[in-house]
């Protein structure tokens, strides 16, 4: 009964997610459910594992997410979200029409979410900054709101995790087995780029039957439109995003300093351009909307503590690692679905990648081969409608997940998986490349 407890968790988290149910009573009732069944003990797990974990997360997030919240809010109220978003489409869109732009507008975004990440700067930090931005690009491409978080995570979730060299702590977490960050690099391009294809012709047909429906863009009722004529500058408007990245990757600052400063750049130089009233609801409206992305991150990261209390947690682990099936299959299915139940490709990655490096490799699998498709296949499954980082990306956006959902599958589930299988047949066919 308690492997059912288990599975009826997951269904229920991911069915009331996609009928719009708060992700903070999804959690709890998914959890009940486990508990229920799995035999433990009410009080104390919630309190002890569920709310302690939930914490734990509020912790290490807030003050990630608190000045990356307050920038994103200053971007947008300032105009400098748009003056970066119209040079983006006039150096993209020039005297392209019809899917051409929409191509180009989701593969601007794409990239400009991946360029964040690869900088160094945390996942969701990156989506909460460069959301403003991307819902210009969208505007103006004319492409439907419900699948911006398609692209804004395709850019973030994907090869910039796993791709080689990328400083997110899925890649730097794999080389506990002796690997450097750029192994298997050949492979890895090869896979990101497979990644981006698939995302780019993907969403480009599913925005095309969506405007054919009748479909149009439309900001939410949370997102700042921004009205004045004048706006700063480009290069002026690329500053703080500039200062965030050295700071963060040369000067190795702390993200919560980078983003801090970044925002004092950004209030100083937009200043111009913003009332004082305007900065003050910037300040206090970008703080109070980086609480919801924090907690809905804890939130699932408290379900996930749950499952790992119980005792058929640890019997499915220790059974898939002793599954006969060909190594390759072995690595990708045992580090999919463990970052499926943890939610998250760093946490899934940090537990399987240690423990499958020593039978793999006696088994003909090269460490560089196990590093790489591994953090490929990490980023596979870990994004199913319980994702943390799913919801709150959803959160952010100021979408349900019935509607975003379709594009997040596609560029986190669909072209990930494509991605990891070009990877693992490369590096299975040529092993000799770098």
């Amino acid at each position: 009964m308690g492997y059912f407890g288990i599975l009826l968790g997951f269904a229920l988290l991911m069915i009331l997610s996609l009928r719009n149910v708060s992700i903070f009573i999804s959690t709890l009732v998914a959890s009940f459910a486990v508990m229920l069944f799995c035999g433990l003990p009410f009080v104390s797990t919630f309190l002890d594992d569920y709310y302690r974990s939930f914490g734990e997360i509020v912790t290490v997030m807030m003050p990630m997410y608190i000045f990356g919240a307050i920038l994103a809010k200053v971007y947008a109220s300032s105009g400098a979200a748009i003056a970066i978003a119209d040079k983006i489409c006039k150096a993209l869109f020039g005297n392209a029409s019809g899917s051409r732009v929409i191509a180009r507008g989701l593969l601007a975004v794409i990239i400009a979410s991946a360029v964040l990440c690869y900088g160094g700067i945390n996942a969701a930090v990156a989506i909460i900054t460069i959301y403003p931005i991307a819902m210009h690009i969208f505007d103006l491409a004319g492409i439907p709101k419900r699948f911006i978080m398609g692209a804004i995570c395709g850019g973030a979730f994907t090869f910039a995790l796993s791709g080689p060299g990328s400083p997110q702590p899925t890649n730097i977490v794999a080389m506990v087995i002796g690997t450097s960050p750029y192994c298997g690099w050949v492979a890895g391009v090869l896979g990101a780029v497979a990644e981006v294809v698939v995302m780019v012709y993907a969403l480009t047909k599913l925005c095309q039957k969506a405007l054919a429906k009748g479909e149009r863009f439309a900001y939410g009722p949370r997102d700042t439109v921004y009205a004045d004529t004048e706006s700063p500058s480009f290069l002026l408007s690329l500053v703080p995003l500039i200062v965030l990245l050295v700071l963060f990757n040369v000067l190795t600052m702390h993200i919560f300093v980078a983003s801090l400063a970044a925002c004092a750049v950004a209030i100083v130089l937009f200043r111009p351009h913003m009332t004082e009233g305007k900065i003050m609801r910037a300040i206090n409206e970008g703080a109070a909307s980086s609480l919801g992305p924090a907690c809905t991150i804890a939130a699932v990261n408290g379900f996930a503590a749950v499952i790992q209390k119980t005792a058929e947690y640890d019997d499915i682990i220790n059974g898939m690692l002793t599954l006969n099936a060909a190594p390759v299959l072995l690595l990708i299915v045992v580090v999919s679905f463990i970052c499926c139940m943890t939610g998250g490709s760093t946490t899934g990655t940090q537990i399987a990648i240690p423990v499958l490096a020593g039978p793999l490799t006696q088994k003909g699998l090269s460490l560089v081969f196990i590093h790489r498709v591994g953090v490929y296949a990490a980023t596979m499954i870990d994004s199913l409608p319980h994702s943390g980082a799913v919801n709150m990306a959803v959160n952010i956006a100021d979408l349900n997940m019935r509607d975003a959902y379709p594009a997040v599958f596609c560029s986190t589930v669909v072209a990930t998986t494509v991605g990891t299988v070009v990877v693992a047949l490369i590096m299975s066919l040529f092993p000799f490349l770098p």
